[in-house]
């Protein structure tokens, strides 16, 4: 069984490593095709071990994409600014290998922590959930206040208030919530970034492939820890997800800076990951789409499973950050080469074309309202984390238990 775990393993790396380059491509989308595989495997696991590998590898790779390319998904969103800021200062590998860092820093300090504290998460659980949405409030009402100027304030309201409401919109229709999250959150963050990028007339310098980090040991650190806690949380907590909680911790724990806020959102990915399986054993709550498939796959979750799974992770992990920097060495050499306006141009239609083809004629005109809230947003000169209200006033109102209300006055 070992020689099939390293197999299939190598094989969910490979799956991986396609989706995380692929603009708008995410492991829920290839879940369909992954479970094709299990007519040619006699053995629950070897599917289990096919789907974990693959989502752990997504989640390295596809920080490439949205850096390089400004075509996000829900849960690296945030990572386009900061990333971007130092692609175009030549820094671009470093913003990779501080997503490296970050992930696999979380990911060993996530089992560290599980080990000591797993035998409260199912109390805590049952504890907090009927607080999640003044949390969530509070750190609305943070980010409105940390904008200072009374100007900027009112413009934050503004944007928070337009996110908001199209994402009630959006994410109460008809679609699927993966697929219509795609053009809410590459119209809020990548079309506007990229719209601007043509405007401005910017293009992709050379890029310094220093091993150095301008960061020091004890922000990474800070870094890594508060990606853990927040992958935690995100793990055991409803209604929050990994973009509410990275934009906790960005105002909550003073990780706005370009290099530490990357550390952190990345350890808040492999680290949710992580506890996403743990917490399917824990209190029987999957919190990512692998591991509901999990779920589906293995019925009941024993403690040797986890293990395994976890071990397959580790191994995927370690094989995946390798790749991952090996890619952003070699991407950025041949991104320098070509017109960074006509890139841009290009991804602009290939992205509008994949929303058309997943999401029709409703998704186009979701993705063209975002884009005009994230260069209203950039307009405005207030940080671009404030179109998360798409997010984070449908989880106040789903939380609260509003959400019908408010989606009856709104005839949805």
């Amino acid at each position: 069984m070992i020689l099939e775990t390293l197999l299939l393993s190598f094989l969910g790396i490979g799956i991986g490593i396609f989706a995380g380059l692929m603009p708008s491509m995410h492991v829920n989308t290839l879940l369909p095709i992954l479970f094709s595989f299990s007519l040619f495997f006699d053995n629950p696991y070897y599917l289990s071990v096919l789907i974990v590998s693959t989502a752990i590898t997504e989640i390295f790779v596809n920080f490439i994409s949205s850096i390089f390319i400004g075509a996000p998904e829900e849960d690296t969103a945030l990572s386009i600014l900061p990333g971007h800021r130092l692609l175009l200062e030549g820094r671009g590998y470093e913003a990779i290998k501080l997503t490296v860092i970050g992930g696999i820093g979380a990911l060993i300090l996530t089992l560290i922590l599980i080990s000591f504290f797993a035998q409260f998460f199912d109390y805590l659980y049952k504890l907090s959930r009927p607080f999640i949405h003044w949390l969530i409030i509070f750190v609305v009402i943070f980010m409105i206040i940390s904008e200072k100027k009374i100007k900027k304030m009112l413009s934050a309201i503004l944007i928070i208030s337009l996110s908001g409401l199209l994402g009630i919109i959006a994410l109460n229709s008809s679609l699927n919530q993966q697929n219509i999250l795609f053009p809410i959150l590459t119209g809020l963050f990548g079309l506007s970034t990229l719209l601007i990028s043509i405007s401005e007339r910017s293009s992709i310098p050379k890029q310094n492939e220093n091993e150095n980090l301008d960061i020091s040991k004890k922000d990474i650190v800070k870094s890594i820890f508060l990606g853990s806690i927040a992958g935690i949380l995100v793990g055991f907590l409803p209604a929050i997800g990994i973009s509410e909680a990275a934009t906790m911790v960005q105002y909550l724990g003073g990780t706005g800076k370009a290099r530490s806020f990357l550390i952190t959102l990345s350890g808040i990915n492999a680290g949710n990951e992580v506890f996403s399986l743990i917490s399917l054993y824990l209190v029987g709550n999957p919190r990512s789409g692998a591991s509901v498939a999990i779920q589906k796959v293995l019925s009941e979750l024993t403690f040797y499973d986890v293990v395994y799974l976890i071990g397959v992770i580790c191994f995927s992990s370690g094989i995946a950050a390798i790749i991952t920097l090996l890619l952003g060495k070699r991407i950025p050499r041949y991104l320098e080469r070509v017109n960074y306006k006509w890139l841009c141009i290009s991804v602009i239609f290939f992205i509008i074309l994949i929303v058309f083809v997943f999401t029709g004629i409703f998704g186009l005109f979701i993705l063209f309202t975002s884009t005009s809230i994230g260069l209203l947003c950039a307009f405005l000169g207030i940080k671009r984390s404030h179109c998360m209200g798409c997010l984070l006033v449908q989880s106040i109102l789903f939380f609260s238990g509003l959400m019908p209300t408010v989606v009856s006055f709104l005839g949805i």
